[in-house]
C-alpha cells in the first residue's frame, strides 16, 4: 500500500495503479495518469471550502466530533503559568450547535468540561527558542461515548496523563503517564490505543486496562536529527499506522549560541508506515518539511498537516513573550504558511487543499467527512508577522469540506 513520494507536487504512485511501473511501460503508466488525474484538468476538480468555525480558542490541539455533530477541542492553553497549578488553563470543552445555525455563539452552545489542565511553553521552560505551547494534546471519541485525552506536562510535573473521560464529562482512569503522547489512535477495533511519544522518538501500544507496549523507535533523520513523531492515524483497510516525522532541532557540533542551531531541515520531514505487529518502518510520502499531522480516509485518500513551510530565527532567550507591544517575530517557525495537502489514493498528484494558514498542528476527519484543523501555535495574542502587516496569535479551528473528486470519494 506504500506510496513513496518524493515532493507534494510532482510525485506519482506506481503502486496505485494497475499495472507495473516496468521501463518498457513508462509512457503508458504516465498516460494513464494523465487521463485519470484530475490535477491535469481532465475530469472536474473540487473547489475546496475552508471556513473558520471556532475562533478566540488558546492553542487548540486535539478535535472529535460526534456523529450528532457535537465538537469536543482540548486546547493546550496559555503556557504562561508553569509554576502554579491554580493557575493552569489547558482546557477541553464541548461545542454543540444548538439552534442550527451554523455558529457556536449561541447560550449554553460553549460547555467548558475542564479547565486546569497542565500548560507550559517550551521557550520559557526549557529555552527552545520556539514559541511553542503544550498541554492538552490529543483527543479520541470512542464509539461509547468515552473520550480519550492525552496531556503533555514536558516532564516538569505529574500531570503527563492519557485520561478516560466518561459521556457526561468526568474524569474516571488515567490510562498512562508515559512521555510526551502528542498523537493518539485507536486501533481499527477501539480496543486500544496507539501512541507517539514525541520526546522519545518512540511509537507505543497501550491497552484499556493501561498496559503498555513498545512497538518501535524511530531512527534519525537524514540530515542526523531527531525524526520527533508528532501524529498519527490508522489504515482502515490494513491496519497499518502512518505516523508524521516532524523533524527536530539540527545541532552545529560546534554550537556555542541559539544562532548555531537550525529550527529545522527543508524536505527531511515525512509519513512513514508502520506495521504495527513487527515494527517495520516504510518510507510513505517524503520531501516534507513540517509534518504535524496525518490523517487518512475510508478511500485511502491521505491528508498531511504542514505547520510551517520554512524555518526563521529563534525567538533569543530574554525576549518577553507575553508583552503585547513586543516586535513582531515568527520564533522558529514562518508564520502562516502552513498548509494541508491530499495525497489520492489513486496516485494521482497530490494538491493542497487550504494554504497560508498560521502554525496549523492537528488534523480530524469527522464523520461528515469534514476535515477539521487546529491552528494558531504560541502564545494567544503576542504579535507577530502577517501576511498584510503586524497581527496576533489567535486559536482557530477551521473546516475543509468539498475537497474531493468524484474518483476520490
Amino acid at each position: 500500500m506504500t506510496r513513496k513520494l518524493n515532493a507534494p507536487f510532482f510525485g506519482i504512485s506506481c503502486s496505485r495503479l494497475k499495472f507495473h511501473c516496468k521501463v518498457a511501460g513508462v509512457v503508458a503508466t504516465f498516460l494513464f495518469v494523465l487521463v485519470g488525474c484530475s490535477s491535469f484538468g481532465l475530469s472536474k476538480e473540487s473547489s475546496p471550502i475552508v471556513e473558520t468555525i471556532l475562533t478566540g480558542l488558546e492553542n487548540p490541539r486535539g478535535v472529535a466530533v460526534s456523529t450528532t455533530g457535537e465538537i469536543y477541542v482540548a486546547e493546550a492553553g496559555t503556557g504562561l503559568h508553569l509554576l502554579d497549578p491554580t493557575k493552569w488553563d489547558g482546557k477541553l470543552t464541548k461545542f454543540t450547535d444548538l439552534n442550527g445555525d451554523g455558529d457556536f455563539e449561541d447560550e449554553a452552545e460553549v460547555e467548558r468540561w475542564f479547565s486546569h489542565f497542565m500548560t507550559y511553553n517550551g521557550f520559557s521552560a526549557y529555552g527552545t527558542g520556539r514559541d511553542e505551547v503544550s498541554g492538552p494534546s490529543d483527543l479520541l471519541l470512542h464509539s461509547d461515548g468515552r473520550l480519550f485525552l492525552s496531556v503533555d506536562d514536558g516532564g516538569l510535573s505529574d500531570s503527563m496523563a492519557l485520561h478516560v473521560i466518561s459521556p457526561e464529562g468526568r474524569i474516571g482512569l488515567t490510562l498512562a503517564d508515559r512521555n510526551n503522547m502528542n498523537g493518539i489512535v485507536f486501533d481499527r477495533d477501539q480496543q486500544k490505543i496507539f501512541a507517539v511519544e514525541s520526546g522519545l522518538n518512540t511509537l507505543i501500544e497501550i491497552s484499556f486496562s493501561g498496559e503498555f507496549q513498545n512497538i518501535v523507535n524511530f531512527p534519525l533523520l537524514d540530515s542526523g536529527q531527531q525524526a520527533v513523531p508528532a501524529g498519527l492515524t490508522i489504515d482502515p483497510q490494513t491496519g497499518d499506522l502512518l505516523v508524521a516525522l516532524f523533524s527536530g532541532y539540527l545541532f552545529d557540533e560546534q554550537a556555542s549560541s541559539i544562532d548555531d542551531i537550525t529550527s529545522f531541515v527543508a524536505g527531511d520531514s515525512k509519513i512513514v508506515r508502520v506495521d504495527p505487529v513487527t515494527g517495520k518502518i516504510t518510507d510513505e510520502i517524503m520531501n516534507l518539511t513540517t509534518a504535524v499531522d496525518v490523517a487518512i480516509d475510508a478511500a485511502e485518500n491521505i491528508y498531511v498537516v504542514e505547520m510551517a513551510t520554512s524555518p526563521t530565527e529563534l525567538i533569543p532567550s530574554e525576549f518577553d513573550l507575553y508583552d503585547p507591544e513586543a516586535v513582531p517575530v515568527h520564533g522558529g517557525y514562518l508564520r502562516f504558511s502552513g498548509r494541508v495537502i491530499l495525497y489520492p489514493a489513486d496516485g494521482c498528484p497530490p494538491r493542497v487543499l487550504a494554504e497560508g494558514i498560521d502554525a496549523p498542528t492537528n488534523i480530524t476527519i469527522g464523520p461528515d467527512s469534514a476535515l477539521y484543523i487546529s491552528t494558531g501555535q504560541g502564545t494567544p495574542g503576542r504579535p507577530i508577522p502577517g501576511p498584510d502587516g503586524s497581527t496576533i496569535i489567535v486559536g482557530k479551528l477551521i473546516r475543509i469540506t468539498h475537497y474531493l473528486n468524484e474518483t476520490e470519494k
